[in-house]
């Protein structure tokens, strides 16, 4: 496979930069910790869907659409990424949202439903149970309004979104061999599942031997997830070619960190933003990179790294998300109860 080959917009900063977290090492007491830095893409507040916008946006040129249709969370990341890709290359955009009731919207614009809005996309929010039924319909009504929809699942999570996280591999193995660093783990978020495929397939189809960790940021199985990951897999490496084996141990999901639920706060996520911007000044997202903060944390304190070892975190960005999430952040800075775990946006809610 050549990715050459594959239409690409050029829209994301690469490559982005890997940084050792020395305050942070000190503090743990463990394993050297380093930062791969994909909250510096420049696609808005920059994150790890840039990648994948990339060659989704790629895709989306060469079929000619004028339009694209997707969706996630209230308060997504994605579609904060997707719209501003979107708009960078002249596209409209409509975006279907995910909130307790039909037409909720909050009080305070803020954070990504603020960004939403104010780059002018299209917005829609439904209940869970009616998200996909109102994209599709989406699509079909503005294709009888003659305009030539693009469709792309949540999170860019199929086999071209994934591409994109395959080739990251491949730029940080050049990065990593130019400093002389051997990765032994890379600890990510994993939630629709494109990212971990794409992180997956970069690490078997290149032989670098750095274990894949995800951090599931929604209350899925594990099992459930780790099937989510191994489909985009399978299907990547029949679409491109790939000549490699799935075995069970590359696919690694750890659920014990998502606090109850997706967009949930908790303690372990808390003390992880505190900790980063304390000892790094670096800001990190109370939903995503909190949750696979939260993981690495507390797997170096339970010894399951040694002290040799070389861990990546990668920062998918997001950080945008810390202002919707303030009350519980200032809580939890001044030592007192959270006032909600649950935000009012979260289907969950109601």
């Amino acid at each position: 496979m050549k990715f050459s080959e594959f239409p690409r917009a050029n829209i994301a900063a690469l490559p982005t930069p890997i940084q050792f977290l020395s305050n942070l090492t000190k503090k743990l007491g463990g394993p050297k910790i380093w930062v791969k830095r994909d909250d510096l893409t420049g696609v808005a507040f920059g994150g790890n869907k840039a990648r994948k916008l990339e060659y989704i946006m790629g895709d989306a040129l060469e079929k000619k659409a004028d339009v694209i249709v997707t969706g996630a969370g209230f308060q997504s990341n994605w579609c904060t990424q997707t719209v501003a890709a979107a708009k960078k290359l002249g596209m409209d955009i409509y975006l279907v949202k995910k909130a307790p009731h039909e037409d909720f919207d909050t009080k305070d614009w803020d954070g990504n439903h603020l960004l939403h809005h104010m780059m002018g996309a299209h917005v829609k929010t439904v209940p869970d149970e009616k998200f996909m039924e109102t994209m599709e319909s989406t699509v079909e009504q503005l294709k009888k309004e003659g305009r030539n929809p693009y469709f792309t699942p949540v999170g860019g999570s199929d086999p071209i979104g994934a591409s994109a996280y395959m080739n990251a591999v491949l730029e940080l193995s050049y990065q990593a061999n130019k400093e002389g660093i051997h990765f032994d783990s890379l600890i990510h978020a994993t939630g629709s599942g494109g990212t971990q495929a794409g992180l997956v397939m970069g690490a078997k189809a290149f032989n670098t031997g750095i274990k894949i960790i995800g951090a599931a940021v929604g209350w899925t199985e594990k099992e459930a997830q780790i099937e989510k990951v191994r489909a985009i897999v399978e299907e990547s490496k029949k679409k491109y070619s790939l000549d490699f084996q799935l075995n069970d141990e590359d696919l690694i999901v750890y659920n014990e960190y998502v606090g109850g639920g997706y967009g949930f706060m908790s303690d372990a996520k808390l003390e992880a933003v505190k900790m980063l911007a304390e000892t790094e000044g670096l800001l990190i997202d109370p939903v995503y990179t909190a949750t696979a903060m939260a993981c690495l944390i507390d797997m170096v304190r339970k010894g399951k790294f040694k002290k040799t070892d070389n861990i990546l975190f990668l920062h998918t960005g997001g950080a945008v998300a810390l202002f919707p999430y303030k009350d519980p952040i200032k809580a939890y800075l001044q030592g007192k109860s959270l006032p909600w775990t649950i935000p009012e946006w979260s289907p969950a809610a109601e």
